[in-house]
């Protein structure tokens, strides 16, 4: 099975189960089991690809084993909402059961426009990166102050200040 066809499951199968909270996955006791047809491991692996690219919340346990298994709870944010409700592009190939999509957005009212400050501040960003990109450094630095950056756009508090502007500068610079 394709990893964005697994994504967008997993992607689906938390933002039907978001009234929920965050949810296990992995090795433990009442673990949600990957779908039929699906390897675990594909489960597992799409849940940190989700994570890291900012759809959901992920919340890692020890692993006291030692052979590496990845347990944890995970809960949609946000920016996984913006993707499934109002089509937002994701910073990752994501395939989308467009029936359930379309049932999401019924469902849910729509998602707020950005606001003027919101634009300013991303339309600052965006130059700032730009700036970055034509500073007179190393590919090093310019590297390092990308991924600040980059961490920046990911967090909760730019979700909050930004909107959907912090998930689509992160998609349109940061895609990896």
């Amino acid at each position: 099975m394709k990893d964005s066809v697994v994504r967008g499951r997993l992607l689906q199968l938390l933002y039907e189960r978001r009234s929920e909270g965050s949810i296990p996955f992995g090795r433990l006791e009442q673990a949600v089991p990957p779908p039929g047809g699906m390897s675990r491991r594909d489960w597992l692996r799409a849940i940190a690809q989700l994570s890291e690219y900012g759809l959901i919340d992920w919340t890692p346990l020890e692993d006291k084993s030692g052979m590496g298994l990845l347990s944890g709870f995970a809960k949609i944010n946000d920016f996984g909402v913006k993707v499934l409700e109002a089509g937002v592009e994701p910073p990752i190939q994501i395939s989308i059961d467009e029936s359930r999509r379309t049932t999401a957005r019924q469902k849910q009212a729509p998602i707020a426009a950005s606001t003027p400050q919101q634009e300013r501040i991303t339309d600052a960003l965006e130059k700032m990166i730009t700036a970055i990109n034509q500073a007179d450094v190393s590919q090093r630095e310019k590297n390092e102050a990308k991924s600040l950056l980059r961490k920046l756009l990911s967090s909760k508090a730019a979700a909050k200040v930004l909107g959907a502007g912090a998930q689509s500068l992160a998609a349109k610079y940061f895609k990896r």
